[in-house]
């Protein structure tokens, strides 16, 4: 069962469980979220936390990580990455030894499964990238150093650092590309992105694209922390 309202250490107003129809900016892991999140009911504060991050388990475990706990802790550690997606820790973390965990990457999906005209696609969370990634041309986020979470396909052929699809979201957001639109925003509950003219599409067959646009279209928002339970499993 849900848990509607909460007091939470991070914030002076009672935060009510909502629906937030454009991405925002949690305000705890510093990270980018959609969809089901606490929020001040003073309206005039504008303060989002990720449903996980309110609701934070002082410890939690992940199927990657045997036999390891991992530390819920407030404050970000300068210097140090998320070994899913590579972005910095600047927030809520876990934390286990010298590994950092966003929240919101340590509760993605284990799989995702959509249905395209009639074709089944199946993504598949993995600790590093079998294939090239579609978005950065690279199995690695950084070479030799991080090689970075990702959604591969069941086919193979769809393949995408959980960390790109990260970056890619805070510059559209930046950029103002969500919107309310059809065609490039939040309809539907579904998060649509503008990724024209962009390494997940260049050098691919045109009867391609729609795929490749839905399948990053659900790794968006799975990493936004949207709930789709008929997709998202």
């Amino acid at each position: 069962m849900k848990i509607t309202e909460i007091d939470h250490f991070s914030h002076h107003h009672k935060l009510e469980l909502s629906y937030s129809g454009t991405p925002y900016q949690c305000d705890g892991c510093k990270e980018l979220g959609f969809g089901s999140c606490y929020q001040c009911n003073n309206k005039k504060c504008d303060f989002h936390l990720h449903e996980n991050c309110g609701v934070a388990k002082p410890i939690a475990t992940h199927s990657f990580f045997k036999n390891i706990n991992f530390k819920y802790e407030k404050k970000g550690k300068q210097g140090k990455t998320c070994k899913a997606c590579g972005k910095d820790v600047q927030g809520f973390m876990y934390k286990s030894k010298e590994t950092y965990l966003h929240p919101c990457c340590l509760t993605l999906p284990s799989t995702l499964n959509g249905n395209f005209n009639g074709r089944s696609l199946r993504l598949n969370l993995k600790v590093k990238a079998s294939t090239k990634c579609l978005i950065c041309q690279n199995k690695e986020i950084s070479k030799g150093k991080l090689k970075g979470w990702a959604y591969i396909s069941s086919c193979g052929k769809h393949c995408y650092h959980v960390g790109c699809v990260n970056n890619l979201n805070f510059e559209n957001w930046k950029m103002g590309y969500f919107n309310q639109s059809q065609s490039g925003g939040v309809t539907n509950g579904l998060v649509f992105i503008n990724e024209e003219n962009r390494g997940s599409s260049s050098g691919r067959k045109e009867n391609e694209r729609p795929l490749m646009r839905y399948a990053l279209n659900l790794i968006v928002q799975a990493v936004l922390g949207a709930v789709v339970s008929s997709w998202i499993s």
